[in-house]
């Protein structure tokens, strides 16, 4: 049984998973403070509620754009399951390249969600993941990571707008009826959902342009991947789950 751990900006995704398959998945909120008692406690309860015990962890796995909180669960797999960590990077046996000048800046969770587009949806591909930042990872036919782009997240601007301007208040995120708002709300939620989805057809339309790829899968995944999925045409899946996903297919390729 494998234990996967997300680190990202907004939250810490973890996954169990018993062969191939996700089986358990649990969130918590990124903080500094994490107390690695309380985390500990968090996991093994996940994996019980999976139906295993901590015994038959065999592997474990990290992804982490958060360097700080790195070592803290380096420490968790090391104490309570007695195991290294595979540590995502660069340098890894990836089973793909990381096509750009200076790859070892490239994320973990792209790594990820590259790898796992490869995989499960084929190539070429473009992934947009809706987290703190909205991010675009462009594959290439081969299944290489060729760049991107990395945008202001929509809960990232959105809460900055809400904070900046006096007459604002915070919204539910949810699909507008029309364009043309007629209050505060309806306003922003125009602006905020529908803008979004404009961005990504703009993004695609511009990635197509540049590449000359003719049929391609959209894969989004993040927070908000969900709202925005059902609402373009370009947008062919939608997998929240995806660089937990990435993840597990990094440790069987590194462990072959």
């Amino acid at each position: 049984m494998l234990l996967a751990v997300d680190i990202g900006n907004s939250d810490i995704a973890l996954g169990v998973f018993h062969k191939s398959d996700l089986v358990a998945t649990s969130r918590l909120e990124t903080s500094l403070s994490l107390a690695e008692e309380d985390v500990t406690t968090v996991i093994q309860g996940l994996i019980r509620n999976s139906g295993f015990q901590k015994e038959d962890v065999s592997g474990t796995i990290v992804g982490s754009v958060v360097p700080s909180l790195t070592p803290l669960f380096k420490a968790i797999c090391n104490k309570a399951f007695n195991l290294q960590p595979i540590l995502v990077s660069s340098k890894l046996d990836l089973g793909i390249e990381l096509k750009v000048q200076h790859p070892e800046e490239v994320g973990a969770d792209r790594i990820c969600n590259s790898v796992a587009a490869k995989k499960l949806y084929g190539t070429p591909a473009v992934v947009v993941d809706f987290g703190t930042a909205t991010v675009y990872d462009a594959i290439d036919e081969e299944g290489n990571f060729i760049g991107g782009a990395i945008a202001p997240g929509i809960e990232t601007s959105t809460r900055y707008l809400i904070e900046k301007a006096a007459l604002l208040s915070p919204i539910t995120f949810k699909i507008p009826k029309t364009a043309i708002g007629t209050d505060t709300e309806s306003n922003l939620q125009s602006g905020i959902v529908l803008g979004a989805v404009d961005q990504v057809e703009g993004m695609v339309r511009r990635i197509k342009a540049e590449t000359g790829w003719k049929d391609f899968p959209v894969i989004v995944t993040g927070g908000l991947g969900k709202l925005i999925s059902g609402l373009s045409d370009v947008i062919s899946h939608c997998d929240g789950e995806l660089t937990l996903k990435g993840l597990e297919l990094i440790y069987r390729q590194v462990r072959t």
